[in-house]
């Protein structure tokens, strides 16, 4: 599938990566998540995410996920296979991998661990398009990362590569977020890849988004795009006051953990988190068991 400017859109899972007991990727369960995601109306699947477990899977590990990914999707949807490696090589390595396993995209986070600066990551990211020559997705998450991408820097890194598709915003200052929109907005497709601040973020001109909490009930986030794509922002605001205990719920632990917990309650048992993540507590279990039940008794 080629993947343009503004070419993405509406709503793409982070994806989980479906694990047997032993930790191994599970090649059913991932084929099931994948149709289930497709056939409720998702745009795109995005694996090897934080969600998708990246530092706790081996390199052979991720590259057979994005192959089962790529097969299952089979052209319907465009697949984003995520890189979040902290240096060049290891970066460039995984993304030749990943294009040579069939990705449409790859979403490159910020290199981080040494902080650099602004230009360093511009020349990065321009470094990394010369050597794959895969369409990129710019991935911003400056609270798992130490580092802030400028709203000046992304300009430029836009500007510098046609080959830049898209990017994931999770830098939660809607003040950075609106500048930046008003640079690149037109430009290439912003995801938002925060929950709490996807509603606000579309209004503003994000594309749709890349999100965690759409593995266990995407309907809702692509019911809730498409009343904001019509202008019914009185019910799409319903929607996502509805879909904040289950926020509140996932994200009370370190993500996917609480996650994967609550995809087994509705059904989409997909294994549990990865060393070093645990399970979560038992009172965030009950409270995840009260939150999905009212969700499933009454849709939103």
């Amino acid at each position: 599938m080629a993947l343009t400017k503004n070419k993405l859109k509406g709503i793409l899972p982070a994806i989980v990566t479906p694990t047997d007991k032993e930790g191994n990727v599970d090649k059913v369960k991932t084929r099931r998540l994948v149709n289930y995601l497709i056939e409720t109306g998702c745009g795109g699947i995005v694996p090897l995410g934080g969600t998708g477990e990246y530092a706790a899977l081996s390199p052979t590990d991720r590259v057979t996920l994005v192959e089962i990914v790529v097969d299952e999707t089979n052209g319907r949807v465009p697949v984003v296979a995520g890189i979040l490696s902290p240096g060049f090589k290891e970066a460039l390595s995984a993304g030749m991998d990943f294009k040579k396993a069939g990705a449409d995209a790859l979403m490159l986070v910020t290199p981080y661990y040494v902080r650099p600066a602004q230009e360093g990551i511009r020349k990065y990211y321009g470094e990394f398009i010369a050597r794959v020559g895969a369409p990129v997705v710019i991935y911003d998450i400056p609270y798992r990362t130490g580092v802030t991408l400028d709203p000046w820097t992304i300009e430029k890194i836009v500007n510098d590569n046609e080959m830049i598709i898209g990017l994931k915003a999770c830098n939660t200052d809607l003040a950075h977020f609106s500048r930046m929109m008003s640079l690149v907005g037109n430009k290439i497709s912003v995801l938002s890849g925060e929950e709490y601040l996807f509603m606000s973020e579309v209004i503003m001109g994000a594309k749709g988004g890349i999100l965690a909490t759409a593995n266990a009930f995407p309907k809702p986030w692509v019911k809730m795009f498409e009343k904001i794509e019509k202008g019914d922002i009185e019910g799409a605001k319903k929607i996502h006051f509805g879909l904040i205990p289950l926020m509140d719920a996932v994200f009370a632990e370190m993500n996917p953990g609480p996650l994967k917990e609550a995809m087994a309650m509705v059904g989409m048992n997909v294994g549990h988190a990865l060393r070093p993540l645990m399970t979560p507590s038992p009172e965030n279990m009950k409270r995840l068991r009260k939150v999905v039940k009212g969700l499933l008794n009454a849709p939103l």
